[in-house]
């Protein structure tokens, strides 16, 4: 594990949930089913108490819902343990481009959502999925907006003026 300090964004995406087997492989828990990120990067941090450390990620592979890892430093399953309970985050800059139309939920986070008549809503505050689509968490006036991700209500997303044009109304 190396210490030097992160510069950037760090992005929270999993949850360390111990050691499996006796190599020192730690077992995580990735806060998004695809896992997309943390598959395609090797360079985590761990985020605990006091600093965050890189993690240089030499193997990787998905067992069930989990993932897990393996990185240099960690070559027991006591050392493993030990890290129960932190964070497995990846620096924003590190993670993979995305086709065109494609955001991730990290870029989306306090956006302004505007509809059509040019009326303000709020501002993203989250988002979550009910199992058919993702919906933004619309904050703004006292009250939380739930719209669905979709096409067919979403018109325009511009990540670069943190703006979303939607065809939603607030008393909905």
């Amino acid at each position: 594990m190396l210490d030097d300090a992160p510069r950037c964004t760090l992005v929270e995406l999993g949850a360390v949930r111990g050691a499996y087997g006796v190599k020192g492989w730690v077992r995580i828990a990735p806060y998004d089913a695809d896992a997309e990120v943390l598959r395609a990067t090797r360079n985590w941090w761990l985020l605990r108490e006091g600093a965050p450390r890189r993690l240089a990620v030499t193997a990787l592979r998905r067992h069930a819902a989990l993932l897990l890892a393996k990185w240099e430093g960690c070559d027991s399953p006591e050392a493993a343990d030990a890290l129960k309970g932190a964070t497995i985050a990846v620096a924003r800059e590190d993670f993979p481009a995305l086709a065109p139309g494609r955001y991730y939920w990290v870029d989306l986070i306090g956006a302004r959502v505007v509809n059509r008549r040019g009326v303000e809503l709020g501002e993203v505050r989250g988002l979550r999925s009910n199992g058919a689509q993702d919906l933004l968490e619309v904050g703004g006036a006292g009250t939380t907006l739930l719209v669905p991700l979709v096409d067919a209500y979403v018109d325009r997303i511009d990540p670069a003026q943190r703006r979303i044009e939607v065809d939603w109304e607030a008393e909905w």
